[in-house]
């Protein structure tokens, strides 16, 4: 008879050491860790990318009102050739926007002054200025008329990650991760 009872010399006890269930513990935290690193990283990527493709279509109405010298808009919209109306606290921007020449000073898009169409970011990165601020204006001179915009751009499950692209009157536009703005995520 062998030591642990067995009668069979090849015969092994089926378990595990504590040192084998440390290491095992260990790897399987790593990978935990790693996941919800990468999972961080791909959120701050939405986030800074949706901030810089807004940042990239506001410098474009804004150069093209140079260019033409005609007032250049930016508005949200859901269907590519209108505007959103006015609704709610916000002006949701997250559906899409277009930007456009206003040639003959209506207000709206006419499909041939459509310049560029953006899809939007889908329902994971929301983006929203204040009611007041349904749309961005570019002059010929390059200002933005009216007040300050800011724009909060965030991700829907955490919006303490926000980024914020303000635009000044002097047309320049800028992203930060603090604002003064009330428009905020939550």
């Amino acid at each position: 008879m062998m030591p642990n009872g067995s009668t069979d010399p090849r015969r092994r006890d089926a378990g595990v050491t504590v040192h084998e269930l440390l290491i095992a513990m260990s790897i399987a935290g790593a990978v935990a860790l790693t996941g919800a690193g990468l999972s961080r990283i791909g959120q701050e990527t939405a986030i800074t990318t949706a901030a810089n493709e807004l940042v990239a279509h506001l410098a474009l109405a804004r150069s093209e009102a140079i260019k033409r010298r005609v007032a250049v808009r930016m508005c949200p919209t859901t269907d590519g050739a209108e505007c959103l109306a006015d609704g709610g606290d916000y002006t949701l921007w997250q559906h899409g926007w277009l930007v456009y020449a206003d040639a003959d000073a209506n207000g709206r898009p006419d499909p041939a002054e459509i310049l560029r169409l953006h899809a939007g970011t889908g329902d994971r990165v929301l983006i929203r200025t204040s009611r007041s601020r349904p749309a961005v204006s570019y002059q010929p001179t390059g200002t933005a008329g009216g007040s300050t915009i800011t724009f909060a751009v965030c991700d829907a499950r955490d919006p303490e990650r926000a980024r914020y692209v303000t635009i000044s009157n002097t047309g320049r536009a800028r992203v930060s991760r603090t604002t003064t703005s009330n428009v905020r995520c939550r």
